[in-house]
Protein backbone atom coordinates (compact mmCIF):
# COMPACT_ATOMS: atom_id res chain seq x y z
CA UNK A 1 0.00 0.00 0.00
CA UNK A 2 2.76 2.47 1.18
CA UNK A 3 5.10 1.47 -2.22
CA UNK A 4 1.31 2.52 -4.22
CA UNK A 5 1.12 6.10 -3.07
CA UNK A 6 4.53 6.51 -3.59
CA UNK A 7 4.02 5.91 -7.08
CA UNK A 8 0.80 7.96 -7.40
CA UNK A 9 2.86 10.59 -5.63
CA UNK A 10 5.61 10.72 -7.50
CA UNK A 11 3.83 10.47 -10.92
CA UNK A 12 1.52 13.32 -9.83
CA UNK A 13 4.74 15.49 -9.62
CA UNK A 14 6.25 14.33 -12.51
CA UNK A 15 3.03 15.60 -14.31
CA UNK A 16 2.89 18.72 -12.57
CA UNK A 17 6.47 19.25 -13.84
CA UNK A 18 5.74 18.02 -17.59
CA UNK A 19 2.84 20.92 -17.95
CA UNK A 20 5.12 23.59 -16.00
CA UNK A 21 7.63 23.41 -18.62
CA UNK A 22 5.63 23.01 -21.64
CA UNK A 23 3.43 25.82 -20.45
CA UNK A 24 6.68 27.81 -20.03
CA UNK A 25 8.39 27.20 -23.56
CA UNK A 26 4.90 27.61 -25.19
CA UNK A 27 4.17 31.52 -23.44
CA UNK A 28 7.80 31.91 -23.98
CA UNK A 29 7.51 31.32 -27.56
CA UNK A 30 4.02 33.17 -28.09
CA UNK A 31 5.63 35.97 -25.61
CA UNK A 32 8.90 36.40 -28.21
CA UNK A 33 7.28 36.66 -31.00
CA UNK A 34 4.07 39.53 -29.84
CA UNK A 35 4.52 42.97 -30.46
CA UNK A 36 2.05 43.61 -27.18
CA UNK A 37 3.46 45.75 -24.53
CA UNK A 38 0.93 46.72 -22.01
CA UNK A 39 2.32 44.57 -19.70
CA UNK A 40 5.94 45.57 -19.96
CA UNK A 41 8.48 43.94 -17.38
CA UNK A 42 11.28 46.31 -18.04
CA UNK A 43 13.43 43.22 -16.92
CA UNK A 44 17.00 42.45 -18.20
CA UNK A 45 16.68 39.07 -18.89
CA UNK A 46 13.35 39.33 -20.65
CA UNK A 47 13.48 39.14 -24.39
CA UNK A 48 9.60 39.83 -25.51
CA UNK A 49 8.86 43.29 -26.60
CA UNK A 50 8.46 44.72 -23.44
CA UNK A 51 11.91 44.09 -21.95
CA UNK A 52 14.74 45.49 -22.06
CA UNK A 53 17.29 42.65 -22.80
CA UNK A 54 18.80 44.51 -26.02
CA UNK A 55 19.43 48.00 -24.22
CA UNK A 56 20.76 45.86 -21.31
CA UNK A 57 23.57 44.09 -23.40
CA UNK A 58 24.14 47.42 -25.59
CA UNK A 59 24.56 49.34 -22.46
CA UNK A 60 28.60 48.74 -21.65
CA UNK A 61 29.67 49.87 -25.31
CA UNK A 62 28.43 53.33 -24.13
CA UNK A 63 30.57 53.42 -21.46
CA UNK A 64 34.52 54.14 -21.69
CA UNK A 65 35.37 51.08 -19.28
CA UNK A 66 33.04 48.71 -20.01
CA UNK A 67 32.17 47.65 -16.88
CA UNK A 68 28.13 47.17 -15.85
CA UNK A 69 26.59 46.12 -12.43
CA UNK A 70 23.15 44.57 -11.72
CA UNK A 71 21.69 45.66 -8.09
CA UNK A 72 18.64 43.37 -6.85
CA UNK A 73 18.20 45.33 -4.09
CA UNK A 74 16.58 48.44 -2.59
CA UNK A 75 18.43 51.73 -2.91
CA UNK A 76 19.04 52.27 0.49
CA UNK A 77 20.18 48.84 1.05
CA UNK A 78 22.64 49.03 -1.97
CA UNK A 79 23.76 52.42 -0.90
CA UNK A 80 24.59 50.95 2.46
CA UNK A 81 26.47 48.31 1.25
CA UNK A 82 28.18 48.78 -1.43
CA UNK A 83 31.38 51.81 -0.74
CA UNK A 84 31.97 52.81 -4.26
CA UNK A 85 28.77 54.69 -4.66
CA UNK A 86 29.96 57.07 -1.34
CA UNK A 87 32.77 58.56 -3.98
CA UNK A 88 32.19 60.17 -7.21
CA UNK A 89 32.64 59.24 -10.26
CA UNK A 90 29.52 56.51 -10.72
CA UNK A 91 26.34 55.93 -13.21
CA UNK A 92 22.83 54.23 -11.65
CA UNK A 93 20.41 53.30 -14.02
CA UNK A 94 17.01 52.55 -13.05
CA UNK A 95 13.87 51.30 -15.79
CA UNK A 96 10.13 50.76 -14.32
CA UNK A 97 6.90 51.26 -14.82
CA UNK A 98 6.08 53.06 -11.53
CA UNK A 99 8.74 53.45 -9.03
CA UNK A 100 7.77 53.00 -5.51
CA UNK A 101 10.21 54.26 -3.27
CA UNK A 102 11.02 54.56 0.75
CA UNK A 103 11.96 57.53 3.02
CA UNK A 104 15.39 56.26 3.53
CA UNK A 105 15.67 55.26 -0.48
CA UNK A 106 15.37 58.73 -1.30
CA UNK A 107 17.64 60.00 1.44
CA UNK A 108 20.38 57.62 0.28
CA UNK A 109 19.77 58.68 -3.59
CA UNK A 110 20.25 62.44 -2.76
CA UNK A 111 23.44 61.39 -0.58
CA UNK A 112 24.71 59.00 -3.74
CA UNK A 113 23.89 62.43 -5.92
CA UNK A 114 25.91 64.68 -4.18
CA UNK A 115 29.68 64.50 -4.29
CA UNK A 116 29.00 64.23 -8.00
CA UNK A 117 27.40 61.03 -9.34
CA UNK A 118 24.70 60.70 -11.91
CA UNK A 119 21.19 58.58 -11.38
CA UNK A 120 19.19 58.19 -14.20
CA UNK A 121 15.30 57.40 -13.35
CA UNK A 122 13.26 56.54 -16.55
CA UNK A 123 9.79 55.54 -15.40
CA UNK A 124 5.84 56.25 -16.38
CA UNK A 125 5.17 57.44 -12.65
CA UNK A 126 8.21 58.78 -10.58
CA UNK A 127 7.29 58.43 -6.72
CA UNK A 128 5.38 61.44 -5.55
CA UNK A 129 7.63 61.95 -2.71
CA UNK A 130 10.82 62.14 -4.81
CA UNK A 131 8.83 64.32 -7.16
CA UNK A 132 8.21 66.45 -3.99
CA UNK A 133 11.97 66.45 -2.86
CA UNK A 134 13.03 67.75 -6.13
CA UNK A 135 10.51 70.54 -6.71
CA UNK A 136 8.66 69.08 -9.88
CA UNK A 137 5.06 67.53 -10.48
CA UNK A 138 3.82 64.94 -13.06
CA UNK A 139 0.83 64.87 -14.85
CA UNK A 140 0.28 60.70 -15.68
CA UNK A 141 -1.13 60.73 -19.13
CA UNK A 142 -2.51 57.49 -21.54
CA UNK A 143 0.01 55.37 -21.99
CA UNK A 144 -1.19 53.50 -25.45
CA UNK A 145 -0.08 51.21 -28.53
CA UNK A 146 -2.70 51.31 -30.73
CA UNK A 147 -2.28 55.11 -32.05
CA UNK A 148 -0.36 56.45 -34.93
CA UNK A 149 1.44 59.35 -34.08
CA UNK A 150 4.41 62.03 -35.60
CA UNK A 151 6.65 60.53 -32.82
CA UNK A 152 6.95 58.97 -29.86
CA UNK A 153 9.78 61.03 -28.45
CA UNK A 154 12.02 63.50 -29.02
CA UNK A 155 15.17 65.03 -27.33
CA UNK A 156 15.73 68.82 -27.74
CA UNK A 157 18.87 70.65 -26.15
CA UNK A 158 19.85 74.04 -27.07
CA UNK A 159 23.39 73.61 -25.51
CA UNK A 160 24.90 70.03 -27.58
CA UNK A 161 22.67 71.18 -29.91
CA UNK A 162 20.00 68.41 -30.08
CA UNK A 163 17.23 68.38 -31.53
CA UNK A 164 16.19 65.19 -32.96
CA UNK A 165 12.75 62.44 -32.75
CA UNK A 166 12.13 59.02 -32.87
CA UNK A 167 9.18 56.68 -33.80
CA UNK A 168 7.80 52.73 -33.65
CA UNK A 169 4.66 51.36 -33.30
CA UNK A 170 4.62 50.16 -29.88
CA UNK A 171 3.51 51.87 -26.46
CA UNK A 172 3.36 55.41 -26.48
CA UNK A 173 4.14 56.97 -22.76
CA UNK A 174 1.64 60.23 -21.85
CA UNK A 175 3.04 61.23 -19.11
CA UNK A 176 4.56 64.77 -18.24
CA UNK A 177 6.18 67.26 -16.63
CA UNK A 178 3.30 69.89 -15.50
CA UNK A 179 5.55 71.95 -12.92
CA UNK A 180 9.54 72.08 -12.48
CA UNK A 181 12.25 73.97 -11.17
CA UNK A 182 13.78 76.19 -13.49
CA UNK A 183 16.72 77.46 -11.45
CA UNK A 184 18.19 73.94 -10.79
CA UNK A 185 16.09 72.17 -13.76
CA UNK A 186 16.56 71.59 -17.71
CA UNK A 187 14.17 70.30 -20.28
CA UNK A 188 15.90 67.64 -22.42
CA UNK A 189 12.86 65.86 -24.00
CA UNK A 190 8.98 66.04 -24.95
CA UNK A 191 6.43 63.33 -25.84
CA UNK A 192 4.10 62.70 -28.62
CA UNK A 193 2.22 65.94 -27.70
CA UNK A 194 5.33 68.24 -27.29
CA UNK A 195 5.35 68.01 -23.55
CA UNK A 196 8.42 68.08 -21.21
CA UNK A 197 8.90 64.38 -20.23
CA UNK A 198 12.83 64.62 -20.14
CA UNK A 199 14.74 66.68 -16.99
CA UNK A 200 17.67 66.98 -15.49
CA UNK A 201 17.98 68.09 -12.18
CA UNK A 202 20.92 69.56 -10.50
CA UNK A 203 21.47 68.56 -6.36
CA UNK A 204 24.88 69.77 -5.72
CA UNK A 205 27.52 68.32 -7.26
CA UNK A 206 25.46 65.59 -8.90
CA UNK A 207 22.37 65.42 -11.69
CA UNK A 208 19.16 63.38 -11.70
CA UNK A 209 17.92 62.78 -14.71
CA UNK A 210 13.96 62.07 -15.09
CA UNK A 211 12.34 60.71 -17.73
CA UNK A 212 8.81 59.74 -18.10
CA UNK A 213 9.35 57.25 -21.24
CA UNK A 214 10.79 53.81 -20.14
CA UNK A 215 9.49 52.28 -23.50
CA UNK A 216 12.78 54.27 -25.08
CA UNK A 217 15.04 51.10 -23.43
CA UNK A 218 12.58 48.51 -24.44
CA UNK A 219 13.25 45.41 -26.96
CA UNK A 220 10.82 46.58 -29.46
CA UNK A 221 11.73 50.33 -29.38
CA UNK A 222 15.33 49.59 -29.85
CA UNK A 223 15.55 47.29 -32.15
CA UNK A 224 13.26 49.05 -34.05
CA UNK A 225 15.31 50.86 -37.51
CA UNK A 226 17.76 53.06 -35.94
CA UNK A 227 16.20 53.83 -32.68
CA UNK A 228 19.22 52.63 -31.09
CA UNK A 229 20.30 56.04 -31.28
CA UNK A 230 17.69 57.28 -28.92
CA UNK A 231 19.29 55.23 -26.06
CA UNK A 232 22.51 56.52 -26.94
CA UNK A 233 21.41 60.06 -27.34
CA UNK A 234 19.78 60.12 -23.72
CA UNK A 235 22.49 58.36 -21.93
CA UNK A 236 25.46 60.71 -23.48
CA UNK A 237 24.31 62.82 -20.61
CA UNK A 238 26.04 60.51 -18.07
CA UNK A 239 29.79 60.13 -17.46
CA UNK A 240 31.19 58.13 -20.53
CA UNK A 241 34.06 57.47 -18.01
CA UNK A 242 31.86 56.60 -15.38
CA UNK A 243 34.28 54.28 -12.76
CA UNK A 244 31.12 52.05 -12.24
CA UNK A 245 27.67 51.93 -14.03
CA UNK A 246 25.21 50.16 -11.75
CA UNK A 247 21.79 48.56 -13.38
CA UNK A 248 18.86 48.52 -10.92
CA UNK A 249 17.02 45.07 -11.15
CA UNK A 250 14.92 45.35 -8.49
CA UNK A 251 12.08 48.62 -8.63
CA UNK A 252 11.06 46.98 -12.46
CA UNK A 253 8.86 44.02 -10.35
CA UNK A 254 7.62 45.98 -7.43
CA UNK A 255 3.80 46.42 -8.13
CA UNK A 256 2.87 48.72 -5.00
CA UNK A 257 4.85 50.44 -2.09
CA UNK A 258 7.41 48.46 -0.26
CA UNK A 259 5.93 46.80 2.69
CA UNK A 260 8.39 46.39 6.27
CA UNK A 261 12.35 45.70 5.95
CA UNK A 262 13.39 44.10 2.21
CA UNK A 263 13.94 40.32 2.57
CA UNK A 264 16.40 38.33 0.30
CA UNK A 265 12.94 36.04 -0.49
CA UNK A 266 11.55 39.03 -2.01
CA UNK A 267 14.05 38.68 -4.65
CA UNK A 268 13.04 34.89 -5.16
CA UNK A 269 9.69 35.65 -5.42
CA UNK A 270 10.03 38.12 -7.85
CA UNK A 271 10.52 35.19 -10.56
CA UNK A 272 7.44 32.95 -11.63
CA UNK A 273 10.13 29.75 -12.06
CA UNK A 274 11.35 30.39 -8.57
CA UNK A 275 7.67 30.87 -7.09
CA UNK A 276 6.44 27.84 -8.71
CA UNK A 277 9.62 26.17 -7.40
CA UNK A 278 9.19 26.95 -3.74
CA UNK A 279 5.35 26.03 -3.85
CA UNK A 280 6.02 22.26 -5.52
CA UNK A 281 8.84 21.53 -2.92
CA UNK A 282 6.10 23.47 0.12
CA UNK A 283 3.34 20.75 -1.57
CA UNK A 284 5.92 17.48 -1.40
CA UNK A 285 7.07 18.54 2.27
CA UNK A 286 3.42 18.71 3.01
CA UNK A 287 2.72 14.96 1.08
CA UNK A 288 6.00 13.94 2.89
CA UNK A 289 4.27 15.19 6.29
CA UNK A 290 0.98 13.29 5.34
CA UNK A 291 1.89 10.48 4.45
CA UNK A 292 4.43 9.80 6.86
CA UNK A 293 3.35 11.03 10.10
CA UNK A 294 1.60 7.82 10.43
CA UNK A 295 2.63 5.56 13.66
CA UNK A 296 5.47 3.45 12.63
CA UNK A 297 6.63 0.27 14.30
CA UNK A 298 8.84 0.13 16.89
CA UNK A 299 12.50 -0.97 15.76
CA UNK A 300 13.13 -4.49 16.76
CA UNK A 301 16.53 -4.71 18.39
CA UNK A 302 19.25 -6.60 16.50
CA UNK A 303 19.64 -10.02 17.52
CA UNK A 304 23.66 -11.00 17.34
CA UNK A 305 24.35 -13.70 14.86
CA UNK A 306 25.06 -16.86 15.61
CA UNK A 307 28.87 -17.89 15.87
CA UNK A 308 29.86 -20.75 13.36
CA UNK A 309 31.11 -23.55 15.63
CA UNK A 310 31.61 -26.11 12.04
CA UNK A 311 35.44 -24.00 11.43
CA UNK A 312 36.34 -25.13 15.39
CA UNK A 313 35.19 -28.21 14.82
CA UNK A 314 37.05 -28.62 11.57
CA UNK A 315 39.95 -26.87 13.43
CA UNK A 316 39.75 -29.08 16.36
CA UNK A 317 39.94 -32.23 13.69
CA UNK A 318 42.45 -31.38 11.98
CA UNK A 319 44.66 -30.79 15.70
CA UNK A 320 43.47 -34.41 16.48
CA UNK A 321 44.89 -35.86 13.04
CA UNK A 322 47.74 -33.87 13.03
CA UNK A 323 48.99 -35.01 16.69
CA UNK A 324 48.32 -38.61 15.74
CA UNK A 325 50.91 -38.28 12.93
CA UNK A 326 47.64 -39.48 10.42
CA UNK A 327 49.02 -36.99 7.70
CA UNK A 328 47.98 -38.99 4.47
CA UNK A 329 44.32 -39.54 5.91
CA UNK A 330 44.18 -35.64 7.16
CA UNK A 331 45.75 -34.72 3.35
CA UNK A 332 43.18 -36.43 1.68
CA UNK A 333 40.52 -35.34 3.66
CA UNK A 334 41.71 -31.34 2.49
CA UNK A 335 41.95 -32.35 -0.80
CA UNK A 336 38.29 -33.98 -0.74
CA UNK A 337 37.43 -30.65 1.05
CA UNK A 338 38.91 -28.61 -1.48
CA UNK A 339 37.50 -30.56 -4.43
CA UNK A 340 34.01 -29.90 -2.76
CA UNK A 341 34.98 -26.22 -2.65
CA UNK A 342 34.94 -26.20 -6.07
CA UNK A 343 32.41 -28.36 -7.32
CA UNK A 344 30.14 -25.50 -5.36
CA UNK A 345 31.13 -22.03 -6.19
CA UNK A 346 32.36 -22.68 -9.44
CA UNK A 347 30.23 -25.39 -10.72
CA UNK A 348 33.20 -27.35 -12.61
CA UNK A 349 32.98 -30.91 -12.48
CA UNK A 350 35.76 -32.69 -10.62
CA UNK A 351 36.11 -36.08 -11.93
CA UNK A 352 39.18 -35.12 -14.60
CA UNK A 353 41.63 -33.22 -13.09
CA UNK A 354 43.25 -32.56 -16.86
CA UNK A 355 44.20 -29.07 -18.70
CA UNK A 356 40.78 -28.49 -19.77
CA UNK A 357 39.76 -28.52 -15.61
CA UNK A 358 43.10 -26.53 -15.13
CA UNK A 359 41.84 -23.96 -17.72
CA UNK A 360 38.37 -23.48 -16.70
CA UNK A 361 39.19 -23.87 -13.10
CA UNK A 362 42.04 -20.62 -13.61
CA UNK A 363 39.66 -18.30 -15.70
CA UNK A 364 36.55 -18.29 -13.30
CA UNK A 365 39.16 -18.34 -10.21
CA UNK A 366 41.63 -16.00 -11.40
CA UNK A 367 44.22 -17.66 -10.12
CA UNK A 368 46.93 -18.55 -12.64
CA UNK A 369 47.28 -22.42 -14.61
CA UNK A 370 50.56 -22.45 -13.19
CA UNK A 371 49.45 -22.16 -9.05
CA UNK A 372 46.57 -24.55 -10.13
CA UNK A 373 48.76 -26.94 -11.83
CA UNK A 374 51.13 -27.17 -9.04
CA UNK A 375 48.85 -27.83 -6.86
CA UNK A 376 46.56 -30.62 -8.73
CA UNK A 377 50.43 -31.99 -8.81
CA UNK A 378 50.42 -32.46 -5.17
CA UNK A 379 47.01 -34.08 -4.94
CA UNK A 380 48.63 -36.80 -7.06
CA UNK A 381 51.79 -36.96 -5.30
CA UNK A 382 49.60 -37.71 -2.08
CA UNK A 383 46.87 -40.01 -3.59
CA UNK A 384 50.28 -42.07 -4.85
CA UNK A 385 52.31 -42.48 -1.73
CA UNK A 386 50.79 -43.90 1.08
CA UNK A 387 53.20 -41.84 3.85
CA UNK A 388 53.19 -38.06 3.99
CA UNK A 389 55.90 -36.42 6.14
CA UNK A 390 55.06 -33.33 7.96
CA UNK A 391 56.79 -30.64 5.76
CA UNK A 392 54.90 -31.62 2.73
CA UNK A 393 51.90 -31.68 4.76
CA UNK A 394 52.91 -28.09 5.85
CA UNK A 395 53.55 -27.27 2.01
CA UNK A 396 50.74 -29.03 0.92
CA UNK A 397 48.36 -27.17 3.57
CA UNK A 398 49.83 -23.40 2.26
CA UNK A 399 49.42 -24.05 -1.21
CA UNK A 400 45.38 -24.68 -0.36
CA UNK A 401 45.56 -21.78 1.83
CA UNK A 402 46.76 -19.79 -1.05
CA UNK A 403 44.67 -20.63 -3.21
CA UNK A 404 41.46 -20.20 -0.96
CA UNK A 405 43.20 -16.35 -0.08
CA UNK A 406 43.79 -15.04 -3.86
CA UNK A 407 40.47 -16.92 -5.95
CA UNK A 408 37.87 -13.95 -6.63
Amino acid sequence: MKTRIIYIVSAVVLLLVILLIAGGNLSRNMGDQSTEMSKSTFSNKDKKAGGVYAAFKLLPRLFYKNSLQVVTKPFARTYEREKELKYTGNAYILVADELFTTEKDIEAMLDYVSPGNELFIAVNTPDPALAKQLNFTTVDGTNLQKQKVGYVQQYVDKTVPIDTSFNYDGMISGSYFSHIDSANTTVLGANYKNKPNFIRVSHNSGYFYILLNPYTFTNYFVLHKNNVAALETQLSYLQYDANNVYWDDFYNSQDGPQSGDFSEWQVLMRYPAMRWALWLAAALVLLYVIFESKRRQRIIPDKPALTNTSLEFVDAIGQLYYQQHNNFNLAHKMITHLLEYIRTRYYINTNLLNEEFIAKLSKKSAVSETDIRELLQMMHHIQLEGNISDDYLKEFYKRIQLFYLNTK
